[in-house]
């Protein structure tokens, strides 16, 4: 019996299971009363610790010296496998794109039609690497590929996307609301610009844009694509605060190239709804080129509230508007004739376009349902149509908010007497406008994108190509 036992003490060295597996060193000594030896096996089993003996009859020094000779053992298995890593180092950084070979092959093996011999395989090949998989496949003994080209009986093909470096990263907003179908035009190109002008114009500030570009860098290193888009955006919120001349809220530092949103309330709130119509009317024009050229659809393109109808009456619905306020670009009576060519148009659809191609039957209801429900077609084309040129009042609107923020910190400044407090204050102003005014006005940007021009022209109801491997 030792001391310890001698009064009523246990002494048990015990090894966590866990740890050793990872190291090898970790080692316990746990010293308790008997009275509680059961309650502390409990413990200890639930934690994953085992039994070990102490050791017996071995000097400090013969265990160091154990403990050196195991470590130099240990060593050298690491120099040996330092080595066959070296080795085979070309093999081991290909080993994800191999692993990810083989994961999307047995993906591929689940959908194939197998027999004896043979197996048949079908899939979607860029027309540009079709000779690359023939040439491939013809390396092979009784393999044959038998190429065909898109038709109407092939159903949902995939979309390639194919952008430049610029606007391949604003793909990834594009995708949030649908990837583009095989006949539609892919709309990156079109979004990224008019998404940069849209949130440059709402968030102008060279200083706080540079602030944006500068925290890209950090943001690319664990998200790649966000990083870029907010670089993107970044540079385009900093070009127009140039033009506002305004540097983290202050617009007396540098001078005003073309306007001061928040000295201009009226001409800004005008110029927004200009671009607005302007963005709109080629918003139009894609989807008119859709839907004749892409889509072979003759009835939506010409006759549709989204087709050559649908611009023709938000066209005559401006005319009047500027009539009623004096501006009088044409005269009143052929806005309204405009207009109501629209309607009779959208009204007409069906049964005009069918009758122009031949085809039958006229209604795919019975008349009187086909009219009632293209009456208010009409309303809602109307309403729509003033909704969407109302909605691009925000962009102004934006614009004006973002120096009226700043200028609401920098009179707390003046409250508190300026100085240190009043530095530190306009500091935290413009770190809330950079992050909560910023994340807003994207999530504005992306509603204009999304309801007011998209929904004139973009589906997107395809599905992304996606290769088994980079030909």
């Amino acid at each position: 019996m030792n001391l310890l036992e001698k009064f009523g003490f246990k002494d048990r060295s015990r090894n966590n299971r866990d740890q050793s597996i990872e190291s090898g060193n970790e080692d316990y000594l746990l010293v308790y009363p008997k009275s509680v030896e059961d309650e502390v096996n409990r413990t200890i089993s639930s934690l994953g610790f085992i039994d070990k003996d102490i050791p017996d009859g071995k000097s400090i020094d013969e265990i160091r010296k154990e403990y050196e000779d195991n470590k130099a053992k240990l060593k050298e298995i690491d120099n040996k496998l330092k080595k066959i890593k070296d080795d085979n180092i070309d093999d081991l950084k290909n080993l994800p794109k191999t692993i990810d070979f083989y994961k999307k092959s047995s993906k591929l093996k689940d959908k194939m039609l197998k027999g004896r011999k043979y197996f048949y395989l079908s899939g979607w090949v860029p027309e540009s690497k079709i000779q690359l998989v023939k040439d491939t496949v013809d390396k092979y003994e009784d393999s044959l590929v038998d190429q065909k080209k898109n038709s109407q009986t092939i159903a949902n093909p995939p979309t390639k996307l194919k952008n430049n470096k610029i606007t391949r990263p604003f793909e990834f907003l594009v995708n949030m609301y649908g990837a583009p179908n095989y006949n539609e035009i892919d709309p990156t190109g079109f979004f990224a610009i008019t998404y940069m002008l849209l949130y440059g114009m709402m968030f102008g500030d060279l200083g706080q844009g540079l602030v944006f570009v500068l925290a890209s860098f950090l943001i690319e290193k664990k998200s790649k694509i966000f990083g870029q888009l907010i670089r993107r955006i970044g540079f385009s919120a900093s070009f127009f605060g140039l033009m506002y001349g305004s540097v983290f809220g202050i617009e007396d530092l540098i001078p005003t190239i073309l306007i001061k949103p928040f000295d201009n309330i009226i001409k800004v709130l005008i110029a927004s709804v200009a671009f607005g119509v302007i963005l709109m009317v080629i918003a139009y024009i894609l989807g008119i080129y859709n839907k004749l050229h892409k889509q072979k659809d003759f009835e939506e393109g010409v006759f549709g509230k989204e087709g050559f109808a649908g611009l023709l009456m938000m066209i005559s619905f401006i005319l009047i508007i500027l009539n009623i306020v004096k501006v009088n670009p044409m005269p009143m009576i052929v806005s309204i004739i405009l207009l109501i060519l629209s309607i009779v148009m959208m009204v007409f659809k069906q049964p005009i376009s069918r009758k122009l191609l031949d085809i039958y039957p006229i209604y795919d209801q019975s008349s009187s349902d086909y009219y009632i429900e293209s009456s208010f077609s009409i309303i809602e084309a109307l309403l729509s149509v003033f909704s969407n040129l109302v909605s691009f009042t925000r962009v102004g609107a934006f614009a004006i908010n973002h120096v009226g923020l700043y200028m609401a910190f920098e009179v707390m400044s003046k409250l508190v007497g300026g100085g240190f407090i009043g530095i530190i204050i306009l500091i935290l102003g413009n770190i809330l406008i950079i992050g909560l005014e910023g994340m807003i006005v994207f999530i504005q940007g992306l509603r204009l994108e999304f309801y007011e021009m998209f929904s004139k022209y973009y589906k997107g109801d395809g599905q992304k190509f996606s290769p088994i491997s980079k030909l």
